[in-house]
């Protein structure tokens, strides 16, 4: 099941860095630790960061993280632990991702909040989309798959977003829901269900007051 990848990831990247040629990495530590307000914390774990990824100012990365070859990373940006970015990641400004697989090609846009979620490859994310990952009640996260409920045994769990996925401004999904493949949703949806895959818009009503 797609969340237990997500248990895979920490593991990974420590096997990762065993393997890693050290000078390229050191020299890419190199050129960011020379850069102002760039925070890399490998207390609890590696970093290791590709070829032609670009790391912009003011940004906080706390290991275990793997970011591929080829991204973006925009200023202000906060990437916690257990974080796997494959290559040609754009991540915008002020954005935030911890415990998540991010895979190739994807966008997530400015002030967006991706947590214990798997987002699949050419998927594109618009200006402050939140991934919800817990529940008031405490209770461990249910998914939905075929029909059939699979209690995850986890307190906390996002979503996954399938292949070719876009999400519009201030959209906002609900723990341990899937977002098919395919599928398009304009601004401000809430995200409730599982939907199949498809173009959704919210619909509302303008009415100008009489003065």
């Amino acid at each position: 099941m797609w969340w237990n990848d997500l248990d895979l990831v920490k593991a990974k990247i420590f096997d990762l860095a065993k393997n890693i040629d050290l000078k390229d990495n050191c020299s890419i530590y190199e050129k960011l630790l020379s850069e102002d307000n760039i925070v890399i914390d490998e207390t609890l774990g590696p970093v290791i960061i590709g070829k032609g990824t670009k790391i912009c100012k003011n940004i906080i990365i706390k290991g275990p993280v793997f970011i591929g070859e080829d991204c973006f990373i925009g200023n202000n940006v906060f990437i916690r632990g257990n974080t796997y970015i494959n290559n040609n990641v754009k991540l915008g400004l002020s954005t935030e991702i911890k415990n998540s697989i991010i895979e190739d090609n994807v966008t997530i846009g400015p002030q967006c909040f991706i947590a214990d979620s798997k987002l699949e490859s050419n998927s594109y994310l618009g200006a402050q989309v939140r991934t919800s990952n817990h529940r008031l009640d405490q209770k461990s996260i249910c998914v939905f798959i075929n029909g059939n409920i699979y209690d995850t045994g986890k307190e906390k769990l996002g979503c996954l977003i399938g292949k070719n996925s876009a999400l519009g401004v201030q959209v906002v999904i609900l723990p341990g829901r899937i977002i098919a493949e395919n599928s398009i949703f304009g601004p401000k949806i809430l995200i409730e269900k599982n939907l199949p895959s498809g173009k959704y818009l919210l619909k509302q009503q303008i009415i100008k007051l009489q003065d």
